[in-house]
This record gives C-alpha cells, sequence and structure tokens, in this order.
C-alpha cells in the first residue's frame, strides 16, 4: 500500500511538473523565448544542474546551442558561455540527433563519445525533440554525480519534449500564416498602386 500511494503521488508531482510546463510556454510568442524557457524551468523544476537546448541547422547539419541554465549561462542574461556547435553524429548529443533515440548515460568516462562542454560530468541525459515529424532540437542535461538521471527523469523529459514541440509547431505555423498575410498584403498594395499609376495615365490623356 506503501509502494502505491508513492507512485501515486510521484505520478501526480510529474503531471503538475507538466502542467507549469505547458503553462510556462503558453505565452511564448518567439522561439527563443521557448528554448529559455525550457532550459530555465528543466533546472527549476526538475531539480537538475543544468541544462542546454540546441537547434538543428539542416543546411549546415550541425546543432547550435541556443538555450542553457546552470554553469552555461550563470547570470540569467541569455548569454552562454563556451558557445559550441557540435555536427550531428558527435558527441552524445549528435549521436541522440543522428539516431532520434533519447539516451541516458551513467557514466560519461566510459562513453567514448562524450564531449567535455564546461566541464566534466559524469551523467547525461539527452532527448529530441521532433516538430510534425522532423528532428528540430535536442534537450540536454548533466550531471555531475554517476547515474543521476533515472527512468522517471527520460520519461519527464519525453513528454516535455512533446510540450516543446506542439509549441514550437504552432509558433511556425502562426510565423507562416503572418508571411503570407504579408505576402498577400504586398502583391495586393503593389496590383492596386499599378492600377492606380495606370486609371492616372488614361485620366491625363
Amino acid at each position: 500500500v506503501y509502494q502505491v500511494t508513492v507512485r501515486l503521488q510521484q505520478k501526480l508531482n510529474d503531471e503538475k511538473i507538466l502542467n507549469q510546463f505547458a503553462t510556462s510556454l503558453y505565452g511564448k510568442n518567439l522561439l527563443e523565448d521557448i528554448f529559455w524557457d525550457i532550459a530555465k524551468n528543466c533546472v527549476e523544476l526538475l531539480g537538475f544542474q543544468d541544462c542546454v537546448v540546441y537547434q538543428v541547422d539542416q543546411q549546415r547539419s550541425v546543432l547550435v546551442q541556443k538555450a542553457a541554465a546552470g554553469p552555461k549561462s550563470p547570470y540569467n542574461n541569455r548569454e552562454i558561455i563556451n558557445h559550441l556547435e557540435l555536427p550531428i553524429g558527435k558527441g552524445i548529443v549528435g549521436s541522440v540527433a543522428k539516431t532520434g533515440v533519447a539516451e541516458r548515460v551513467g557514466n560519461t568516462t566510459k562513453d567514448s563519445r562524450y564531449i567535455i562542454d564546461d566541464e566534466l560530468r559524469y551523467s547525461e541525459i539527452t532527448v529530441p525533440v521532433f516538430v510534425d515529424g522532423v528532428l528540430f532540437g535536442i534537450i540536454d542535461s548533466e550531471h555531475p554525480q554517476k547515474k543521476f538521471f533515472t527512468k522517471r527523469h527520460l520519461r519527464l523529459l519525453r513528454r516535455i519534449a512533446n510540450v516543446c514541440a506542439e509549441r514550437i509547431s504552432k509558433y511556425l505555423t502562426e510565423e507562416r500564416l503572418r508571411t503570407k498575410i504579408a505576402r498577400d498584403l504586398h502583391d495586393e498594395m503593389g496590383s492596386t498602386l499599378t492600377s492606380i499609376n495606370i486609371l492616372s495615365k488614361v485620366a491625363m490623356s
């Protein structure tokens, strides 16, 4: 009974955390705001020591660090220390980007793929973010304690990645709509000006 009660309480806490993530993202209207909000909340709500969010640059086949919380951004001023770009396929982050499968590494010193960023840490968890079926980014966190990240962390981070993907998808849809409206207005304005110019010439003649 005690074990069942603990599991139920943990499940309720996890749902509460996910709701906080979703609520926090609701008012974010820029891609940059979405990335920084995810990184900040992974540290504050999940108790991680650090979190870095990467975006995929499809043209160059690299992962670009777009937001961070913890030692990579100690002053909370949206600046990333030791800014990195990783080729897809390189490092644990690059491997996850290539395979599309989330990973949990309990001891990075035994994983030849591990790349030291600002300092050596022994645990790493890496989850891909797919937007409309296409890899868009990576959520990555490291910890100095070996085997720190649990199956629960992985399960939560996958669901957080889905929440993030939904918000990004909505942002991209809105951005495409804004671009289409601006283009249509531009075309309509150009057509109107052309008509005015023709009518003016006809009137003058």
